[in-house]
């Protein structure tokens, strides 16, 4: 259940490649993401009532197939993706709002972390980023840190104040599910020691255990067995994780 929006942060073609049966496939989203946007039209996400402005459908659609920011992300955010330290600044002498989210609704805090440029986190909150800067989902930067797996960009934030247990955002997720969705080992060992709840449950009641689970991460998974997380509150749909997990413990 991956519900972070890449649409600010390090491609997964970056992660997992492209292949040549996947980029046809890659094609036809964003092709179809470009007519829904001639549609100027806005779409119901079924687990919402909430309506879902277009714009955000095709950023996260092109974003989570091909890789890339949409043509509307704003030059400090495609900076801050990049991972330009040299353009940012350039960008934030010439007056560029920190606070302002691109059209995808990601501020270049977000995408600096998701993307994991510990250099370009560092100069934005020196130039006076707001740590607890939210996208439209209600997501932080340390969220997106720790879903993309940058264990310096993680422990900066937390120098800085983040909150390892923010759980006010619409999937009512931590930072910790992100990590162990994404099997980030070493930054789910560290939110532990940080005090991250290692029975905090989502939206849908899923837990950090049910998402490395989910994702087949044991290693993640153990390392949150050993730290307390019960595997009977961690249950998959139609198959409960607890016959896996309990043969690993």
């Amino acid at each position: 259940m991956t519900v972070f929006h890449e649409t600010a942060g390090r491609s997964r073609s970056a992660q997992v490649g492209l292949t040549g049966s996947t980029r046809p496939l890659a094609q036809s989203c964003l092709r179809i993401a470009h007519v829904l946007k001639r549609d100027k039209t806005a779409h119901t996400n079924p687990d919402q009532t909430e309506i879902v402005p277009v714009n955000i459908l095709i950023a996260t659609v092109a974003t989570l197939v091909i890789g890339v920011l949409p043509a509307w992300a704003g030059p400090l955010h495609q900076a801050a993706k990049d991972g330009d330290v040299a353009r940012v600044t350039q960008l934030l002498d010439q007056g560029s709002d920190l606070s302002e989210l691109d059209e995808a609704g990601e501020p270049a805090l977000i995408i600096a972390s998701l993307a994991g440029h510990a250099d370009v986190v560092v100069l934005l909150l020196d130039r006076g980023a707001d740590i607890e800067i939210r996208n439209k989902g209600g997501l932080t930067a340390l969220h997106a840190a720790a879903y993309g797996g940058n264990l310096e960009v993680v422990k900066r934030l937390v120098v800085e104040g983040a909150d390892v247990n923010d759980r006010k955002n619409f999937y009512q997720m931590s930072p910790l599910h992100g990590a162990a969705e994404e099997g980030r080992t070493d930054v789910v060992a560290f939110l532990l020691t940080k005090s991250a709840d290692v029975e905090a449950t989502e939206r849908n009641g899923y837990t950090p255990l049910t998402q490395a689970g989910w994702r087949a991460h044991w290693d993640t998974a153990k390392l949150l067995m050993e730290a307390g997380a019960v595997c009977q509150k961690a249950e998959l749909v139609g198959e409960p994780l607890y016959k896996e997990c309990t043969k690993r413990q």
